[in-house]
């Protein structure tokens, strides 16, 4: 009689079946993972092309094929046999990880999902986003909405591939999917982020809560001031529920109370207004937020009108715009487009020499630029060109709202100056005799910089400007100033570190006399130079900085910021840096070359961006 088996002698093999089965399961659900994360990730790349191509078809099709690959790897890592799985040694770590990027796919192809709904609300052929000069305002509180509740996702997509360990088995193509998605994720989420301030703000400053006034300035950078380029024309416009309504454009031609010195409010601590002045001289601060509240101020003075905030933007950057808007028929100038819009407004004066002709068409061009960006479609290029345009301070908002004006600073579209507390480079000049040259500019920087072992440094500054104007063609004898002459004179102001202390000055190699202003705690100098047509003339300056470095153990690590201004040519900057004896560079960042063991150089031939740059080295001494 064949012997029947007791549970006890049955209980050990049933375990370890059920466990190779369960094994198995598990294994074959793992196994799944990587190839339906692959093929997710693969669909959402297709969906964000089609996205920005503004095929809605294709991009619904492949955030649906994404969702459809995502849900296998949910379903492999998210139930039971993944519930289980997480808690076998070993095995485990390898689940939980995918568990985590199951979880990261989810909430990124629910942002695509998000993206796929918004965008075509945005810039799709049956869009009413965007109409005939109005903003559908429930439609954009609608995509505030959908904004936040992306930030959310991508912040949970985040969390979750940062919590990634790696190091269970298969841990290389979990890390390699882990890093990837990572360098995706990362700056998707920080420029949400960043964004979400002005995203949540745009209700109210396109007058969804009431009326809302601005004005707006076209800047002419073919005569500087510290901020940009003076005002060509100013534009009032009004804003309630999302309806756009632009005033007429006024010069100093249709206005001229814009040229006579008056009073209007001082903006407190604001060294660059001076008593009685002329509103056009407004502009004279570096920086947007005393230059936007001190235009304000002025305009009230003369119009008598109270304004929400100011948006400045020079015509390098209506030429940009107008690669994207196409030309334009211009009465006066005739065709005008990109690539000849920047000359034909402030490089030809030579060709139209009737001024009030001039600033006639001027003031057509306003409402027919206005036209055509006010009109649909593009919207992200025409964003994306106005962002780009404030990094190289062609391009600035300011308003009198707390919470508004703090977006705009948080997306640096403020147009303000850096306020590191370590080393910096802001030079500006001033049109200080009425002229065009300006145009004709053209700049280089050069820092020298020798770095102590306590992070302070001396530093040499020059600034070489070349007054480049081309042989004069007028029929009367240059008089040095107004539309026609080759002659400039400059007003240079060198912007230093906090705390920094000016040795001396010199200008082509003659010492002068110098004097340190402050301006919001940032010292300057200011120097006037005159320049005859085809002059170079050099201004140095020695000073201290106290901390132009972060002293870090045995690691210095040199720090600068740069404010370039709004020129038609941008600036050159050379910064070579000297650590202390006994220091070595490691490693050189992007744009830094090698400069002897213990220098290194940063160039940029045109700077039309505000870089935030660092260099480390290390001692190479034993610490005692």
């Amino acid at each position: 009689m064949t012997a029947v088996p007791s549970l006890s002698t049955l209980r050990k093999p049933i375990v370890l079946t059920a466990t190779a089965v369960g094994l198995a399961a598990l294994g074959w659900s793992v196994a799944r993972v990587p190839g339906a994360a692959d093929q997710a990730r693969a669909d959402l790349e297709a969906a964000k092309i089609a996205i920005e191509a503004g095929d809605e078809t294709a991009a619904v099709a492949a955030v649906d094929r994404a969702r459809g690959q995502v849900d296998v790897v949910q379903v492999a890592v998210q139930g039971p046999v993944g519930l289980v799985g997480q808690w076998i040694p070993v095995l485990g770590t390898s689940v939980q990880d995918a568990r985590h990027l199951g979880d990261a796919l989810d909430a990124v192809t629910s942002v695509a999902e998000l993206g796929a709904e918004t965008f075509p609300e945005i810039t799709g052929d049956d869009s009413t986003f965007f109409t005939g000069g109005r903003v559908d305002i429930p439609t954009l509180e609608r995509l505030v909405d959908n904004a936040g509740e992306a930030e959310t996702a991508l912040r949970e997509a985040r969390a979750d591939l940062e919590a990634i360990d790696g190091t269970g088995p298969g841990a290389a193509r979990l890390t390699s999917a882990r890093d990837e998605a990572l360098g995706q994720v990362r700056p998707l989420h920080d420029g949400l982020t960043s964004s979400m301030p002005l995203i949540d703000q745009l209700p109210d400053i396109l007058g969804a809560d009431g009326e809302r006034k601005y004005l707006v300035a076209i800047l002419n950078p073919a005569e500087l001031r510290y901020s940009g380029g003076t005002a060509l024309t100013l534009t009032p416009i009004t804003v309630q529920d999302g309806s756009i309504e632009f005033g007429e454009a006024v010069d100093t031609e249709t206005t001229p109370d814009l040229l006579k010195p008056r009073y209007w409010r001082k903006v407190p601590g604001n060294p660059f207004h001076k008593g009685k002045t002329s509103p056009v001289n407004a502009t004279f601060p570096p920086s947007w937020p005393i230059a936007g509240e001190e235009t304000l101020n002025a305009w009230r003075s003369v119009r008598g009108r109270n304004m929400s905030g100011l948006f400045a933007i020079d015509v390098v950057t209506l030429g940009r715009l107008a690669q994207i808007t196409g030309p334009m028929d211009v009465p006066g100038y005739g065709q005008v487009d990109g690539d000849n819009l920047v000359q034909t407004l402030v490089g030809s004066y030579d060709q139209y020499t009737d001024v009030e002709q001039r600033k006639a068409a001027n003031r057509a061009l306003v409402p027919l630029f206005v036209d055509r960006l006010l009109q649909s479609g593009q919207l992200p290029d025409k964003v994306k060109v106005l962002t780009e345009a404030a990094r190289g301070r062609h391009f600035a908002a300011y308003f009198r709202g707390e919470d508004s004006q703090a977006a705009m600073q948080g997306l640096a579209i403020a147009g303000d100056l850096s306020d590191t507390e370590h080393d910096y480079l802001g030079v500006f000049t001033q049109n200080v005799v009425p002229s065009k040259t300006d145009y004709w500019q053209s700049r280089a920087l050069r820092s020298d910089v020798r770095l102590r072992a306590d992070g302070s440094a001396r530093v040499a500054l020059e600034v070489e400007v070349h007054n480049d104007s081309p042989p004069y063609v007028g029929t009367t004898p240059d008089y040095r100033q107004g539309y026609l002459t080759r002659y400039s004179t400059l007003s240079i102001g060198s912007f230093l570190p906090l705390g920094a202390e000016v040795d001396s000055a010199a200008v082509d190699g003659a010492e002068v006399d110098f004097v340190v202003g402050d301006y919001f705690g940032r010292p300057f100098v200011r120097r006037t130079i005159a320049f005859d047509p085809q002059a170079r003339h050099v201004l140095r300056l020695e000073y201290d900085v106290p901390a132009a470095a972060v002293v870090v153990g045995d690691r210095l690590d040199y720090r600068l910021d740069l404010d370039p201004q709004g020129m038609v040519r941008p600036e050159g900057v050379t910064t070579t840096v000297r650590f202390p004896a006994g220091y070595v560079v490691e490693g050189l960042p992007e744009g830094w070359s090698a400069s002897g063991e213990r220098g290194a150089t940063w160039t940029a031939d045109a700077l039309d961006e505000s870089p935030r740059l660092t260099l480390s080295a290390r001692s190479s001494k034993p610490n005692p």
